[in-house]
């Protein structure tokens, strides 16, 4: 037999109905994925032209690109003087950015190859949901999905290695849904080498197929062949899965992290707020956590929270709201939110797929698809679908993509001309310590430091007034303050002023 329905790994034929034309079927997930890249393409572009730093991780994960490009250890000055970024978080699939930097060594790029790997991400998921439901339905969720608070907060924050993460959570929670087990444990492997804590989170996975194969979900058909992998059950493989991911997290932040952190720890431990709190009291206050709380249950649909799947976004809550950290914490902002974006929409299309098996007493050959299931099922999975698009309309006036909208967003900053002169005036190769303004702006060309970290005298220092790293309270002349930063004695005199940059150049 040669039909693709009877092939192993694969969801019964009878699951899922594909009678509908080829590339018409396909139209929704590309229409998602391609209003979503087009959207956070055009913001990030508008971001980098107008010179908006929201924090230092683009210029971090720029200088590991770099290195990686050259075929060298990720070590990044702007951490501090031979710090090996794998110390920090251990996200060794980031390699992957060293042939992106080679061929486009510009930080923009890394912004771009964010918001494709985000975009991407609505193909599976949006397919999923054609097959389950209908085409225009499909179309708006997909484009809710990609086009999410927790997409936008990441685009906003600019690059993170999360955006690796993404993908391969909404392939595994597709491959979930529809019982191809084998898929789904493929598609999740990679993740504990995306960020260390993303082990449990494949720890719950595990779990979660385990559990279904407990409740009697179709085992996938043994492949012929050795390896005791083919053989599993699906009970068994899931709990396969779970072992690996917590081995993975136990051998990550052990062993790996503090062999490779200057701290010789994981610095990254779970840290109080200060106060005498009880353990619950830290989960759900400041308010801040339940509006976060509440925004994940609303892309869940509601309904989500009852498929086994919703659990895999325990981990990542679990250290965010834990944190001393408020960044952690908030819904609108950052990209921590990211990762939970595919695991919600699966557990909701997970809910829809087992519903949508459900069937009425009534003669099976009066009623066919949606028709044959009952009434208040049918009536759940509106709701479902209802409120993550009511939630996405309801907010989208907060998130940042509604600033497209704005007259004049993505204009080169006014200051652009001034920044150029900085850059200019700095020879190719040469050691920078700088604040947050031109950070990642100088790291294409330059070995670069940042003024907070940096215990090294480099042949130039660059202060920009504007920037939020000094408090308010800038340094008025960079030379005078970075002879007086100096660890060795050394010399700085001014060599250019303007537009509210200063540049210093050593001497001695």
């Amino acid at each position: 037999m040669t039909s693709a329905d009877t092939r192993p790994d694969r969801a019964p034929a009878h699951r899922f109905h594909r009678s509908s034309p080829w590339l018409f079927d396909r139209l929704p997930a590309a229409l998602a994925v391609t209003v979503g890249a087009t959207a956070m393409i055009v913001y990030s572009v508008g971001q980098w032209r107008s010179m908006q730093v929201p924090s230092w991780d683009l210029a971090i994960f720029s200088e590991l690109a770099k290195a990686y490009s050259r075929l060298q250890a990720p070590i990044v000055p702007i951490k501090g003087e031979g710090y090996n970024l794998l110390g920090d978080h251990f996200h060794p699939l980031l390699v992957l950015l060293g042939p992106v930097w080679r061929l486009f060594p510009t930080p923009l790029a890394l912004l771009v190859v964010q918001d494709l790997l985000l975009a991407v991400s609505a193909w599976p998921l949006t397919r999923l949901a054609t097959r389950l439901l209908s085409r225009p339905v499909a179309a708006l969720l997909g484009l809710f999905y990609v086009l999410s608070w927790g997409f936008q907060g990441a685009v906003a924050a600019q690059f993170h290695e999360i955006a690796f993460a993404v993908p391969l959570l909404a392939w595994a929670s597709a491959a979930f849904v529809e019982q191809r087990w084998r898929s789904c444990a493929w598609w999740l492997a990679p993740l504990v080498l995306v960020k260390e804590d993303l082990g449990l989170t494949v720890f719950m996975a595990g779990l979660a197929i385990a559990l279904r194969g407990q409740q009697g979900a179709p085992q996938q058909p043994a492949r012929h062949g050795p390896g005791w992998w083919r053989r599993l059950s699906t009970t068994r493989l899931g709990l396969v899965v779970a072992l690996f991911g917590l081995l993975a997290f136990l051998l990550t932040v052990l062993v790996f992290l503090p062999a490779l952190s200057p701290s010789g720890t994981w610095e990254y431990g779970l840290s109080d707020d200060g106060t005498s709190a009880g353990l619950l009291s830290r989960l759900f206050s400041p308010e801040v956590k339940i509006a976060t709380l509440g925004m994940l249950v609303y892309t869940a649909g509601g309904i989500g929270l009852a498929s086994p799947w919703m659990a895999l976004v325990l981990p990542t809550l679990a250290w965010r709201f834990l944190s001393g950290n408020e960044f952690y914490w908030g819904w609108q902002n950052w990209h921590y939110n990211a990762v939970l974006m595919p695991i919600a929409l699966g557990a909701l299309l997970d809910v829809v797929a087992r519903l949508k098996t459900r069937r009425t007493s009534a003669d099976p050959a009066s009623a066919s698809g949606w028709l044959a299931v009952p009434v208040w099922a049918r009536w759940t999975v509106a709701l479902g679908v209802v409120v993550p698009l009511a939630a996405g309309v309801g907010t989208v006036r907060d998130l940042p993509l509604w600033s497209l909208t704005q007259p004049g967003f993505g204009t080169a900053s006014e200051r652009a001309p001034a920044a150029a002169a900085v850059i200019d005036a700095i020879p190719d190769g040469a050691s920078v310590e700088t604040d947050l303004g031109l950070l990642a702006y100088l790291v294409p060309d330059h070995t670069v430091y940042w003024v907070g970290t940096s215990q090294v005298d480099t042949d130039y220092v660059v202060v920009d007034s504007q920037s939020s790293a000094w408090g308010g309270n800038p340094p008025t002349d960079a030379a005078s303050w970075a002879t007086s930063q100096s660890h060795t004695g050394a010399v700085y005199e001014l060599v250019l002023d303007t537009g509210g940059y200063q540049v210093a150049r050593r001497i001695s």
